[in-house]
Formats: structure tokens, C-alpha cells, sequence
């Protein structure tokens, strides 16, 4: 189960990573502007790049962890291997 949610979430991370190169590629906030560049939407738009970098990396790091985990002996297992010793 620690396998599937762990994909999952490194998937999350992927999606939010792409996003992230798409919305830079497209401009990254300067959409909103119109014709001129306005500061504002200059700030909106690293506020946004920087809200993903970290939703991206927050999933990334969950779902590293669950699919570690997942391929970790679980204890019980280890207790139930000396009990039987």
C-alpha cells in the first residue's frame, strides 16, 4: 500500500513540476498585465512559481518517503522471523 500511495505522490510532484514549466514558459504572471508589464503581476507571477516549486517538492519528498517505506521489511515480520527461531 506504502508502493501505490508513494506513486501517487511522485506523480503529484510531476504534475505540479509541469505545470510549474508551463506556466514559466507561458510567462510566468505576465498574462495579466495586458500590453504593459505591471510590477504587480511580475510579483504574482514568482508568487506562483514559488507556491509550486514547493508543492511540488513537498510531494516529492512524501512520496519518496511512502515508496521507501514501501520497500522496507515491516517489523512485524522481523518479530514473527525471531519468534519462530
Amino acid at each position: 500500500m506504502f508502493l501505490i500511495g508513494g506513486i501517487c505522490w511522485l506523480l503529484f510532484a510531476l504534475g505540479f513540476a509541469v505545470l510549474l514549466v508551463r506556466y514559466v514558459v507561458q510567462g510566468a504572471g505576465l498574462q495579466f498585465s495586458g500590453w504593459m508589464f505591471w510590477s504587480g503581476s511580475i510579483v504574482i507571477g514568482l508568487v506562483h512559481v514559488i507556491a509550486l516549486a514547493i508543492a511540488s517538492s513537498i510531494c516529492f519528498a512524501v512520496g519518496a518517503g511512502l515508496w521507501t517505506r514501501g520497500f522496507a521489511p515491516s517489523e512485524k515480520g522481523q518479530e514473527n522471523a525471531e519468534a519462530e527461531e
